[in-house]
This record gives C-alpha cells, structure tokens and sequence, in this order.
C-alpha cells in the first residue's frame, strides 16, 4: 500500500502526540523508582511500547488507566534478553540499566536498528568494567554481564546524547560515586531534558560545562506522578505544513520545554513564518518564505520537515549538521537528497551542509525507507507540489506518530490510501 499526498490548503486546531523521548526516559525512571509511579499524558506509539515492554520484563507491573499509565516497580530483575524494538533511544538508555545486575543479559532489536553501529556503547560500558559480548561485530545482539567495576570513563559525545542519557539514569543506583570524561557532546537540550526529569525522580546530576559530570552513588529513585508534555519532534512537520501551506495551531504545547526539536520555531522564524503563541497554544501562518541558514548539529531529528521547508523557501536554504544523520532509522542524509530528487528538488551536500533550492515540487513516487520522519516530511512537501507525492512504506510513521497520516487529513491534508499501481514511473 502507498498513500498519495494532492496539494491541499491546511487549516485547523490538533493535539500533537506526548513525547516519545521523555516516554521512554519516564518509563525508566519509574521501574528504578520502588514503589507505584504514575505517567499521565503517555505516548502511544511503537518506541513507547518497546520501553514498557523492556520494563515489563526487568520486574516492572505495568497498568493502564484512562489517561494514564501505573507503573508498579519492585526488586528488579534481570531478563535473559530484552528487544529494543528499531528504538535508538531504548537501546542506548537501557544498555547502562540492564548493566546494573551482574547477571547475563542479551540485548537485541528488529529492523533498522540491526543495522545501527554500536561500537560508542560497547566501548563505553567496557570502559566502566562491563564485559561485554558481541558476536553482531559491531551491530547488536550484544549480551552483557559482571556488572560496574570502574569509577571513571571516557565518553565519545559526538554521535549523541542517548548513550550519556542511559549512564546518567543508571550510574546513581551504583554504591560507589562515579565520573564520567565526555568529549564533544552532541544534542545537549536532551542531557538537560535528563537532568530535568531525574530531579522530578528524586536524582541529582551535577556537571561542568557538559565535559566532567559527578555523579553520586547510593541515590534511590522516587516514585512520582509524571505528565508527558507534548513532542516537538512530531509537531515539527505539522507547523511546517502550516508554514507552507495555510495554518495551523498545535495545543499543550511547551513554551520552556527542554526539547531540542523546539528549534523548528527558529527556523520557521528565519524563513519569515507568522508564529503565534496564546497561553499553551502555538500558531503559525503561512506568509512570504526565504531560504534560511540554520545549524541543525543538536537537533539533527528537524532535518526531514526542514527539507521539506526549505523546498517551498525563496532562494537557497543551507542546514548544517549532516554528520548526524548516518546513523538513524536510515541514513537521512542520503536519503533526503535521494527522494527529494524524485519530486523535483535537486539537493546537493557540500561536507557538513546540506543545500536546498527553493521552487515548487513537481511530484512523484518517493519512498520512506522505513523511515518514519522522512514518511512525514514526503508528505508534507506533498502539500504544495504541482503533482501527487505517493509514498511507500508510509506505515513506519507508527514508531512515532501512528495517527500522522489521520490528523494531516483533519486538517484539510489531500490524503488518501490506495493498492493499484503507481502512475509515476
């Protein structure tokens, strides 16, 4: 199946999906928590299924109410083998908790994540004295065993904060008092996002500069009533819809938040969109757009609906940053420049920028690559495109945002679903 995206003016009031990211990092906290935590707002979506799963499997009783989550968490326990999922954050941030109990523990995943590198994560906890099995050479699964024996490591930040966001969470339930080296850290808004929703949890984190962070040992986890805020990495592609092709208002969304992809409002204010915020409201309106320069290095997950901005822009956009984007769902990067090229936007890649030139679409048949981002920003750039985008592996959009394609079409998105073949060759 493909789904076909016709030009359509959009216009209309969602409520975007709570965060994945503070999800998963909630889920977490909670089964460190002894005790009963409650998770109000939770995410639905299949990275958010993959955590409760792993939580689940560590010892955890996981109840749904009406428009919460109860997590009831006891003596944890360690589970011959957990799955990720095609979870990064899952698999960086449980590796360091899993590592906790001495006992053997395999970690596996399906999909995409089978082929993400996780030589960062090997050398890291090997570094804290874990020993660490891997006969994916470089690739999961990997199985672990024997515990923290060192108090002191070295972290490669530069492919990313997600590894970091697992050895803070973990590191605090050790005995001992640990510190950890970290070298050109990347993402820093999701370390403060950490930072932020240990503290609710009862865990403090101290740092310098984001180089040298002490973490204290013998702290215990508070059980706590947590509310998920709205995530602006899936409001992303829907403001840039707003932004080209009519309007757009987005309620819970957080003005404060920690989340790094909120730098979608500085982009969509560079290239000349109406941003409007009304208490927890936030509005935009498609007015005249110029291309734009922007530094997308700590919110490399924008780069999809920048594309898709950048595309609708007067002039020549740059977006710096593509070193981020080898390693995701697919390598964005290549990816981008591919399917963009299908429907008329020939993007080119000049070392660690990437350069779009701004026009109208002519359409096509792209495809996602399994790739739940580059699914919504296809779709999106679908909007104002001269002919229909038709989309495969629209489905994966479920890993984030399984009611993407739903809500695009309440806001009068052209958006349909059909089995014959392509019309493009």
């Amino acid at each position: 199946m493909r789904v076909r995206i016709q030009a359509s003016t959009i216009k209309g009031k969602l409520t975007p999906p709570s965060s994945k990211s503070m999800m998963q990092r909630a889920l977490a906290a909670a089964m460190l928590a002894k005790g009963t935590s409650i998770i109000h707002n939770p995410c639905k979506c299949e990275d958010a299924e993959a955590a409760t799963d792993i939580i689940q499997r560590m010892g955890s009783e996981v109840n749904k109410q009406d428009t919460a989550l109860q997590v009831i968490s006891s003596e944890g326990v360690a589970p011959e083998i957990i799955n990720v999922g095609e979870s990064g954050l899952s698999l960086r941030m449980f590796s360091p908790i899993v590592a906790l109990n001495p006992a053997k523990t395999e970690i596996n995943g399906r999909g995409s994540i089978l082929k993400r590198p996780i030589h960062n994560i090997l050398e890291g906890l090997e570094n804290l004295g874990i020993e660490c099995e891997n006969t994916g050479k470089g690739f999961l699964p990997i199985q672990l065993q024997s515990g923290y024996k060192s108090n002191f490591a070295k972290i490669d930040g530069s492919l990313g904060s997600q590894f970091l966001t697992g050895l803070l969470m973990a590191l605090p339930c050790r005995a001992e008092d640990t510190t950890l080296k970290v070298n050109n850290l990347k993402s820093i808004p999701y370390i403060n996002m950490t930072i932020d929703l240990l503290k609710d949890f009862g865990i403090e984190i101290t740092h310098e500069d984001y180089k040298t962070f002490a973490i204290k040992g013998n702290q215990k986890y508070k059980p706590t009533e947590y509310t998920i805020e709205a995530d602006w990495s899936s409001a992303a592609p829907l403001l840039v819809a707003g932004a080209i092709k009519g309007s757009v208002s987005l309620e819970h969304m957080n003005q404060n938040s920690y989340q790094a992809d909120k730098e979608i409002l500085t982009a969509l204010k560079k290239c000349g969109a109406s941003i409007k915020w009304e208490g927890n409201t936030l509005s935009v309106e498609k007015k005249g757009l110029n291309a734009f320069d922007f530094d997308a290095t700590h919110c490399p997950d924008l780069f999809p609906p920048l594309v898709a901005l950048a595309a609708n822009c007067n002039g020549e956009t740059r977006i710096k940053g593509v070193h981020r984007l080898e390693h995701k769902e697919s390598n964005r990067g290549i990816v981008l420049q591919k399917e963009f090229a299908k429907l008329g936007v020939p993007i080119r890649i000049e070392e660690d920028e990437m350069i779009i030139p701004g026009g109208r679409l002519r359409g096509g048949l792209a495809n996602s690559n399994n790739d739940h981002r580059i699914a919504m920003a296809l779709a999106v750039a679908g909007l104002s495109s001269l002919n229909p985008v038709e989309i495969g592996q629209h489905e994966c959009v479920a890993k984030s945002y399984p009611d993407f394609f739903t809500d695009l079409r309440k806001i009068g998105g052209g958006v349909a679903q059909f089995y014959f073949k392509s019309q493009f060759v």
